[in-house]
């Protein structure tokens, strides 16, 4: 009963710090929800004007794309800077002192930004998935916010954000420096993942069926590009959610038993 009271009182001061003059609100979520937006409208346009190749135009697994690939890391960085500025400015030092269970400093973290995250990849997919087939019937007609590719962009993708936002706040909780964590996330995304499909076919096509953002991006449903090996979508996205996990638990475990020294 009290570690419950305890981690509300914390989830309420992280909300209490979020004013409405914070980055979250004016910057890093509004470019996160416009940012994919005004991609696919861009394409679409230029689509219709034959600018760019759209032959088949949208299928509804694949318009999460721009979502999982920008959106995410976006409002990921929200977490990873709140975390790593309590040392920054020193104010970890006056939270454990109010508080001596220093798990809920990123528990707290991670429920208030998990959510953030969580809400504004469902407003976006929302918007994606119910006004574009309207606004660009020629590009987006197939697209079905109902079917079941839709439904599952809707609770999975939100899901998928969740957890990593999990992701940086745990290596966060290792290495307390926005940029090198994101630094890290888009070097292993963009870098080792990307990278892994260059391999040999037989090598690359095992490689890739273990990385963790082409599983977690299939699990949110994403078009499948591999065979997955965790029993589908859901044990893809579950296996993400796993080492997201792990690292969240191996960040808070840094901060619970080390101190850090604050600059």
């Amino acid at each position: 009963m009290r570690t419950t009271v305890d981690l509300g009182r914390a989830v309420r001061s992280e909300l209490a710090k979020l004013s409405w003059r914070s980055p979250v609100w004016f910057a890093i979520v509004p470019i996160a929800v416009l940012l994919p937006i005004a991609l696919n409208a861009s394409l679409a346009i230029a689509t219709r004007m034959n600018k760019v190749n759209g032959t088949g135009g949208m299928d509804t697994n694949n318009a999460g794309y721009w979502v999982m690939i920008f959106s995410t890391i976006v409002l990921m960085s929200a977490g990873v800077s709140s975390l790593s500025n309590e040392f920054t400015y020193a104010t970890a030092e006056l939270v454990y002192c109010a508080q001596t269970r220093r798990w809920l400093l990123p528990m707290a973290k991670l429920i208030v930004f998990g959510l953030i995250a969580a809400t504004a990849t469902l407003v976006t997919m929302i918007i994606l998935l119910a006004v574009f087939p309207s606004v660009f019937p020629e590009v987006w007609g197939r697209v079905e916010l109902t079917s079941s590719a839709g439904l599952r962009l809707l609770w999975a993708l939100p899901v998928f954000a969740f957890f990593v936002s999990a992701l940086g706040i745990g290596i966060a909780g290792l290495i307390p420096r926005p940029g090198v964590v994101v630094g890290v996330v888009l070097l292993w995304k963009f870098g080792i993942e990307t990278f892994s499909a260059m391999l040999p076919v037989k090598i690359g096509n095992v490689v890739a069926q273990w990385m963790p953002f082409k599983n977690g991006e299939l699990g949110a449903g994403q078009y499948p590009t591999m065979r997955p090996i965790f029993g589908g979508a859901n044990g893809s996205l579950a296996y993400f959610a796993l080492i997201a996990t792990v690292f969240f638990v191996l960040g808070t475990m840094r901060l619970s038993r080390r101190d850090f020294t604050t600059d």
